[in-house]
């Protein structure tokens, strides 16, 4: 977590408010996630990071994994929304990510995650049962 709110690096000059950014990881996750705000990138940890951004219009925020072109996901924060987002991980990397307002957020991916663990082990038992079929006769 970020002690103090990471400056905006955007080039404005009129109010300013606190985002307060919680991320989560998913079951499978890169080191960090790296977060877009208006352009301007910043490589953070998983947990919580504050971050300054414009009071009075939309900020455009993005946050991925990694070198950025994983578990993406993005959303536009109004000046009427509150500003706390929180960002999940997906189950599977090759899945885009979720952002919203805290306790809202789904990690996607759950189901096929549990589907691929589930069958290997059945399509591993059902090869192995063939080979001794096939090795008896």
């Amino acid at each position: 977590m970020s002690e103090a709110p990471i400056p905006y690096a955007g080039d404005y000059g009129g109010p300013m408010r606190i985002l307060q950014l919680h991320t989560r990881r998913g079951v499978v996750a890169k080191a960090g996630v790296t977060v877009g705000i208006d352009g301007a990138h910043y490589h953070q940890g998983w947990g919580r990071a504050a971050f300054e951004i414009p009071a009075d219009r939309p900020v455009h925020v993005v946050v991925s994994q990694g070198d950025g072109q994983i578990g993406v996901a993005a959303t536009e924060l109004t000046p009427e929304q509150p500003s706390a987002l929180e960002y999940r991980g997906p189950a599977a990397l090759y899945l885009a990510g979720t952002i919203g307002a805290p306790g809202t957020v789904k990690q996607r991916g759950c189901l096929v995650q549990l589907a691929i663990f589930a069958l290997f082990p059945l399509m591993a038992l059902a090869l192995v049962i063939v080979i001794v079929i096939l090795l008896s006769r």
